[in-house]
């Protein structure tokens, strides 16, 4: 006996006559009646059988007149996902640094929301920001045989070899959050570049000039594209940058837990400071800790982060890691599907003062 419910077995048998052909595009499905007579169940378990298809799209009710298969454009999308649920060895790789950002956190959840709605299992890799462990679980994934990847490129993006033979193969994969520039691939990423720009520019529009920028060292876009959005909002107010208020920490120095002091430093040697940005939550949290150590508070130095820090009263731009792991997760489907046509997608962020 199957243990799925009667209701899902009738939907089950109605998917099953579409993808066989014995029900085609436009043709009627077996009345409310017929059904229940022919599965011996109440109108209540039909009804509920078929609004259920009719929810994902693969059949059309009508009022009067019954209820019939879908057209073919959105038939066969249904097929494609009937045919994933059947075969659930598919699987789709994520690559991500370290899992210990909200950003990464959330990213993970709605990337695996998207990938299992889509009749998808998700196979996570952490790299802990090593380009030699992102080259190693790319192989693993290959080897576990993956249908495609959404790639979390590390903090220094190198253009490694495994990278390079997915573009060069065509393999599909998506980067998201950073990229790979010159690499012609699909990235969905956020407005970096905007969203810095707002918040700088909202800072200046509160009198402030005198305003640091704090980050990880510039090698990867996402900091690149922030710092670029720091720079065009002093243009657009056509006031001159000094880039002796930039702080953008080493790697080695922030992984080697040296990062309080370094920025500690910095803030001391630049006294005259009335606000700081800071590019990651990680140097936010670091940048709140250097001004208390050197004397200083929130009402005398105002902070704005990219990223939402944790710490009260303090602006931050906010991404939307819904919409970024959508976007990716389509953007990879279409490839695995034979669509290869790359793209940049940069979606837009909020401000929340």
């Amino acid at each position: 006996m199957s243990q799925h419910p009667l209701y899902k077995q009738i939907q089950n048998d109605i998917k099953q006559k579409i993808m066989s052909g014995e029900l085609r595009p436009n043709d009627r499905v077996p009345s409310e009646q017929e059904l229940m007579d022919q599965y011996r169940v109440s109108k209540i378990t039909v009804k509920n059988a078929l609004i259920g298809l009719a929810d994902e799209g693969i059949v059309v009710r009508i009022q009067g007149k019954g209820t019939f298969v879908s057209e073919s454009s959105r038939l066969q999308e249904a097929i494609t996902l009937a045919n994933r649920q059947m075969h659930p060895g598919n699987l789709i790789g994520f690559i991500v640094p370290a899992m210990t950002t909200r950003v990464e956190q959330k990213l993970l959840r709605h990337v695996e929301y998207f990938v299992r709605t889509a009749g998808y299992r998700l196979l996570v890799k952490i790299t802990r920001e090593s380009s030699a462990e992102e080259a190693s679980a790319i192989q693993d994934l290959i080897d576990a045989g993956v249908s495609g990847m959404i790639i979390f490129p590390t903090e220094d993006e190198k253009y490694s070899d495994s990278l390079l033979r997915l573009s060069l193969d065509h393999f599909p994969f998506v980067f998201i959050d950073r990229y790979l520039r010159n690499i012609g691939t699909y990235c969905v990423c956020s407005d970096n570049v905007g969203g810095a720009a707002k918040a700088v520019s909202h800072l200046l529009g509160q009198g402030h000039r005198r305003i640091a920028l704090i980050s990880p060292e510039n090698t990867n876009t996402a900091i690149e594209d922030r710092t670029l959005g720091y720079e065009q909002a002093y243009l657009e107010h056509n006031l001159l940058l000094d880039k002796k208020l930039w702080c953008h920490v080493p790697l080695h120095i922030l992984r080697g837990g040296q990062g309080l002091a370094y920025i500690a430093d910095f803030l001391s040697a630049n006294r005259d400071i009335t606000a700081v940005f800071t590019l990651t939550a990680e140097t936010s949290v670091l940048t709140y800790h250097a001004l208390k150590q050197t004397g200083r508070s929130l009402s005398e130095v105002q902070m704005l982060a990219f990223d939402y820090p944790e710490i009260p009263d303090v602006p931050y731009v906010n991404q939307n890691e819904e919409k970024i792991a959508e976007h990716a997760v389509k953007l990879l489907i279409d490839h695995i599907d034979g669509n290869y046509a790359p793209e940049q997608i940069f979606v837009p962020v909020e401000l929340i003062l």
